[in-house]
Formats: structure tokens, sequence, C-alpha cells
């Protein structure tokens, strides 16, 4: 019997989660959009489209794009500060666990969500400019390739 696939983009953040390397960093600081005025730094995780495997199992291929976000907000008359250097390391810390990691069980509170096979990094760490919210702001892509825990 073939199993759904688990929510991919529950299962990237429980990644990042279970990394120390990145929690170290971030603590649990990692979601899939910027909140309003939010502690930095930070990481979103937007999921851009993905592929089913056409095998015996049922595998997923997720693509997502990272982005670190480091700096202080503007306020009480104050001016955004941008932290290029934080949120190049942020970028470049999640991009080395997801090149060097393979195989992963994942869980959140004791459950097993899901198991991933691995990250195809598809570009390399890239500043993008926010003029709009005076932050700054590191990218890159990847895909991660994926199933349920019960196949």
């Amino acid at each position: 019997m073939v199993t759904a696939l688990p929510d991919s983009e529950i299962l990237v953040r429980q990644w990042c989660l279970s990394k120390t390397s990145i929690t170290d960093l971030l603590g649990t600081r990692v979601a899939t959009n910027l909140p309003t005025e939010p502690t930095l730094p930070f990481l979103v995780i937007t999921l851009l489209g993905g592929s089913v495997d056409e095998s015996e199992a049922l595998i997923g291929r997720a693509d997502f794009q990272f982005d670190a976000y480091a700096g202080n907000w503007g306020g009480d008359n104050t001016k955004n500060k941008p932290d290029y250097q934080t949120a190049f390391n942020v970028a470049n810390t999640v991009l080395k666990e997801a090149f060097a990691n393979q195989d992963n069980q994942i869980t959140s509170s004791g459950a097993a969500v899901g198991y991933i096979y691995g990250f195809s990094v598809t570009s390399n760490v890239r500043r993008i400019d926010e003029e709009g919210i005076g932050l700054a702001r590191y990218s890159f892509d990847a895909t991660m390739t994926y199933r349920s825990n019960s196949e």
C-alpha cells in the first residue's frame, strides 16, 4: 500500500531544526514566511515546486529557496541596519548541511514525520538586495528528495 507523501515544508523545517549548526545560529527562527519584525537572524524556506518519482515507491522531490535574513529593524526613529556577514553565514551553514547530509529520518515531538534521502543544491549562495525592508538577505536553492516513513 502506498502512503501519501508528508508535507515537504514541515519536513524541511524539522530537518533544519534537527541540525545543531543551524539551531546554534537561529534557535527555532525558521518558517515559511518572514513575520513582521522578527527576532533576527531568521531563515525563510519557500516551496517553489516539485515532482513525484514514477517508480514503485512514492518518492517526492521538492524545490526550495532558502533565504537568510539578518540585521536590525528600524523603529523608534532608528534606521534599519543590514548584517551581511550574519546573513551569509546562516545561508552558507544551511547550504553546507544540505550538501553534506544524506539519509535522515525526521521526527517531530517523537513521532516520525518523513525520510529525507538528501538534497541537491541547485544554486550557490547569492546576495539579494532588500532596500524595502533594509535587511541583509542571502539565498540559495536546493531540491529535497523524500518519502514517508512507512515505505
